[in-house]
């Protein structure tokens, strides 16, 4: 009984770990949900409790250069061991807007990031649902594959806007000498600024465009200013993506009305931290057994996502060239190969969502190799 208590007590003692998550934005990444630490997917919500609010509200301004989707995850989620986390499957939405905002193999980007963080949320007065106790007795096994080892017990609700400038280049030999000829990077330009010619003959097969993407934070002004989506320009010709770039400045900055019009409606969960039940204190569901996700789960993910990263940016350079192309067979051109790179992209899209499910590592790598197989 002794050793008993001596445990207890060092178990109590010792500091809830936890480990945040960049959201995706699936339906499943809410608080009080279950969650299977070690593969990064949710499980079904085994507790009840409330929604507890920790404050913390914050405004930021920042400007990102070369501004690559890992800088800008980590930004949101912190510094996480590791590298990122992020569930395994699904959220493909959300997962490619990261492309838009930042720079890749094609495209060189400029952004500034505008956040908003209304504070964090605690589940707290946490009980384990009736069904699940009464399922502890006689089938303990079934509540691990159910609840996973660990919830959902903390999520950050705020907003993120990112304006970002970016060139566009025809292939990655002319982006990489983009890179080593031109050594100051703004890509934020003003009418009155001459562009040397060495910058134009950099970019004399570029496609410029400002474009603002979202995570929260799209008001009803902000959505009405952006509805025709990327502005993109000629690099002899920037006037018309300057202009574009000065009224969202105007609204967003510079005394602009966004500020008062942000309310919680226009809020997403950012980011959000997983703990154990173990270090949660609810060990009747700590107890209930193990249930390995194959770790081929994870090698598929990491397969399926690369290429989907390859594909939205391919789509995101079709789109910028089809909308300055000069002669209908250009415009011809772009718009067969955009269609069928977003006809790969919904495929692709298809198979994450349904290894999301966790069918089995054959039939998800199937369905993966599938969607794959058309991508060219």
């Amino acid at each position: 009984m002794r050793n008993l208590l001596l445990w207890l007590c060092s178990v109590l003692a010792l500091p809830a770990v936890s480990h945040t998550f960049y959201s995706l934005d699936t339906a499943s990444e809410q608080l009080g949900q279950g969650f299977e630490l070690e593969s990064g997917m949710p499980k079904e919500a085994c507790l009840n409790g409330v929604w507890h609010f920790q404050g913390g509200s914050q405004g930021d301004l920042a400007y990102r250069g070369a501004f690559d989707s890992q800088t800008m995850i980590n930004t949101i989620a912190g510094s996480v061991q590791g590298g990122i986390n992020l569930v395994i499957f699904g959220g493909s939405v959300k997962f490619s807007m990261r492309r838009k905002v930042t720079e890749n193999n094609n495209s060189a980007a400029s952004v500034v990031e505008l956040g908003y963080e209304k504070g964090s949320y605690n589940f707290e007065q946490r009980t384990v649902k009736a069904d699940y106790v009464q399922l502890l007795q006689t089938d303990p096994a079934a509540v691990r594959a159910s609840c996973g080892d660990s919830f959902i017990h903390n999520v950050r609700l705020g907003s993120k806007v990112y304006l970002s400038a970016k060139l566009h280049f025809r292939t990655k030999q002319e982006y990489e000498w983009f890179q080593t000829k031109i050594k100051i990077k703004v890509l934020f330009f003003k009418k009155t600024i001459t562009k040397t010619k060495e910058f134009l003959k950099a970019t004399e097969n570029a496609v410029y465009s400002v474009q603002v993407n979202t995570d929260g934070g799209m008001t009803p002004k902000l959505a009405a200013l952006s509805a025709g989506g990327a502005m993109h320009c000629k690099t002899d010709n920037l006037d018309p993506c300057i202009d574009y770039a000065e009224r969202l400045f105007a609204y967003l900055l510079d005394g602009g009305d966004y500020a008062q019009d942000l309310s919680d409606e226009h809020l997403n969960v950012l980011s959000y931290e997983v703990e154990s039940y173990q270090d949660s204190g609810h060990y009747e569901l700590a107890a209930a057994g193990s249930n390995p996700i194959p770790e081929r789960y994870m090698g598929l993910s990491a397969r399926l996502r690369a290429v989907q990263d390859m594909v939205s940016d391919e789509i995101e350079r079709l789109q910028a060239f089809m909308a300055v192309a000069d002669t209908a067979q250009d415009q011809q051109y772009y718009a067969a190969r955009l269609a069928e790179r977003q006809s790969q992209r919904q495929s692709l899209d298809t198979a994450s969502d349904y290894c999301a499910t966790l069918p089995g590592t054959t039939l998800c790598e199937s369905r993966i190799e599938a969607a794959i197989a058309q991508v060219n």
